[in-house]
């Protein structure tokens, strides 16, 4: 590139950048949305705990029956939200959207400069920017998503980056166009810190969103088709490498997890009869077009371009559509998809005659600044901030804090989302769906909220599932409630069954009665439960433990949490009783009593069992280490590090050799 290139490419994304600024400024000054049910404050939440316990990230207490740390959910984001509240002096909240503004003013300038990089071409690649900054493609394909954002030609990348809380994804999708160039450049132009750059990218990806990782999985095949490096092996590679780095944050077990609950996270998405042929119709599409290209006069980075719309268009389109999922929560690729199109669109002004180009960006340039305004004044209406204190999400976590501290609660609906934000007190639930480890929660949960087939005998299913699970109290709202999924089909069926801690209009939290707050339980061992449940209402196999939670006949045990991943338990044992305890169990946890380590087993609902070692009085302290499966992700992390110093320390030559 020409020095008067650079300069203009350089002129490019300066305007870009303030666009971009011009649209998100709001999101800056932000503190607290008025959008209450937006997962954004279960990321607030998460940072924010992050940040108060910088040393202490093994287990995480707070959701779920508790965690590793790593299933809380990827951790990139929240780690630099807590470096920007350390540095800025920032609220986790006034931090979290400082920096998803950042990366959203970012992403057009990332989309211009993967389209230079390949193409050479500033015009279209600069457009290519301009249209991703100020249209949503998808509003024009999808009449859903044109209804969401209330017209044509308002931003779907902005509303649900503020309405719903996609600020991973939106990291993600800044990050994926520097991967791609960073590709490109270590399998054509070589080169040690090109290789050690795209892992890098690779690994902030994968650490950031899901969708964004398997975005670029699709833009690497595309780039593979369409290039045809000679060199196409160095892709995996550095895939590997890179997973190893991250391998203590993105585990085997993590990804278990995740395949196991994404398809019914948020909705339906298992494979059906449909799916299968829908798929078979759409990979197919996908071979025809590639050939296709490869046959016409195409260059290659339009080839690219198309083969990499094509996957995410086709899997969005496949769900708005024909209402078929051929892959876990596909609309959600409704940006990638977006993303993609809009370079179709700009690198279509390369077939506009030459004479009539100039003429062409004069009148794209005046739309676009007319459309700035029009998009400009759209994302200021969107962006609407609350005073926290007025919200009865805060007030029953503030009441909770006060009143039942470091006791578990069971949240409904965006007060599950907003509670840690204002306590440390853990939940029920809580947290990411899809990350969840004891994948068997969504069950007591579903049945408590919908009470489905339960009949007259729906709040006896609900109170059995909450005392199963160590639940203390519970956050209910009625019709006229503040809160607002009211997710409860009957909210009304505590009523004169628990006793009501407090009540503001139709907001109730009611105590679940409990022989002890502990959680830690002295229970038979014949009453642990082998079975797993089939669903909500299928209580046999949990029942014997349950009622020994409340047979006075069995000592209380105590439970104190020593930080985060370390607990001491005090009871006093006979013969054939175990000590029962409500926390996830993960084959990382290990009990010792009086120098003797004690064999940690899981019962058939996803909770711990401890066998003790002795009759009579017993002192065991509970640790979470991360196991096997800690020592050898952490191992494969330092080997992949060292690596990377070994290739960058050559000196012999620029390539990977």
């Amino acid at each position: 590139m020409t020095p008067t290139n650079r300069v203009w490419a350089l002129l490019c994304a300066l305007v870009l950048v303030l666009l971009n600024f011009a649209i998100a400024a709001p999101l800056f000054g932000l503190e607290f949305s008025a959008y209450n049910g937006s997962i954004e404050h279960a990321f607030i939440a998460n940072a924010r705990l992050m940040a108060a316990r910088p040393f202490d990230w093994n287990w995480w207490p707070y959701w779920g029956g508790g965690m590793p740390i790593e299933h809380s959910y990827l951790p990139l984001q929240q780690w630099i939200v807590a470096a920007v509240m350390s540095a800025g002096g920032y609220s986790a909240a006034r931090a979290y959207h400082i920096v998803t503004a950042t990366f959203y003013v970012a992403g057009p300038v990332a989309l211009f400069a993967m389209a230079l990089s390949l193409s050479r071409a500033i015009g279209p690649s600069f457009l290519a920017g301009l249209v991703y900054s100020c249209l949503s493609p998808g509003a024009f394909l999808v009449s859903d998503i044109a209804g969401e954002i209330e017209g044509l030609f308002h931003l779907r990348r902005f509303q649900t980056l503020v309405y719903y809380g996609e600020g991973p994804h939106t990291i993600a999708l800044t990050l994926l166009p520097l991967a791609v160039i960073c590709f490109h450049r270590a399998l054509t132009a070589g080169g040690r810190r090109w290789a050690i750059l795209a892992g890098l990218l690779t690994s902030a990806i994968a650490l950031t969103n899901a969708f964004g990782l398997i975005a670029l999985f699709i833009a690497l095949l595309s780039l593979l088709l369409t290039f045809r490096y000679e060199n196409w092996w160095r892709i995996a590679v550095i895939g590997i490498v890179s997973y190893c780095w991250i391998s203590p944050w993105f585990t085997p077990t993590l990804i278990a997890a995740v395949r196991t609950n994404s398809p019914t996270s948020g909705g339906d998405y298992r494979f059906s009869a449909s799916s299968y042929i829908v798929l078979a119709i759409l990979a197919a599409g996908f071979a025809i077009l590639h050939a296709l290209l490869r046959r016409g006069n195409i260059t290659p980075y339009l080839h690219f371009f198309a083969l990499f719309a094509y996957v995410p268009t086709a899997i969005t389109l496949a769900y708005y559509w024909g209402g078929v999922a051929v892959i876990a929560q596909p609309h959600r690729y409704q940006h990638e998809m977006e993303l993609a199109l809009v370079l179709l669109i700009a690198f279509a002004a390369l077939r506009i005659p030459a004479r009539f180009q100039t003429a062409f960006y004069c009148v794209v340039a005046l739309a676009a600044a007319f459309q700035t305004i029009h998009v400009a004044r759209y994302t200021y209406s969107l962006v609407r901030p609350a005073d926290p204190t007025q919200l009865v999400e805060y007030k029953i976590a503030k009441w909770l804090d006060s009143n039942r501290p470091g006791e578990r609660a069971f949240l409904s609906g965006s007060t599950s989302l907003l509670y840690n934000v204002f306590t440390d007190n853990p939940q029920f639930y809580g947290g990411h769906e899809p990350y969840v480890p004891n994948s068997f929660l969504a069950i007591p949960a579903f049945t408590i909220y919908s009470g489905a087939n339960a009949g007259e005998r729906d709040a006896d299913y609900s109170i059995f599932w909450l005392k199963a699970y160590g639940a203390r109290a519970i956050s209910v709202s009625g019709p006229q409630g503040r809160e607002v999924y009211k997710p409860f089909a009957r909210p009304g069926k505590f009523e004169g069954r628990l006793p009501v801690l407090w009540r503001e209009g139709d907001d109730t939290i009611y105590e679940v009665p409990s022989r002890s707050p502990s959680l830690a339980h002295i229970i038979p061992a014949a009453a642990v439960a082998v079975r797993t449940p089939i669903h909500g209402l299928d209580i046999a196999p949990v029942q014997a433990y349950v009622a020994a939670l409340d047979d006075p006949r069995y000592p209380a045990a105590t439970f104190q949490w020593q930080g985060t991943s370390e607990a001491v338990i005090q009871a006093t044992v006979d013969a054939d009783q175990v000590v029962h305890i409500q926390v996830t169990y993960h084959p990382g946890w290990e009990a010792y009593s009086n120098g003797a380590r004690l064999r940690v087993r899981r019962d058939a609902i996803g909770l711990m069992v401890v066998e003790p070692n002795r009759v009579g009085p017993c002192h065991m302290t509970l640790r979470y280490t991360g196991g096997s499966e800690r020592i050898l992700t952490r191992v494969l992390s330092l080997s992949a590090m060292l690596a990377a110093g070994v290739l960058l320390a050559r000196r012999t030559s620029g390539k990977i050799v």
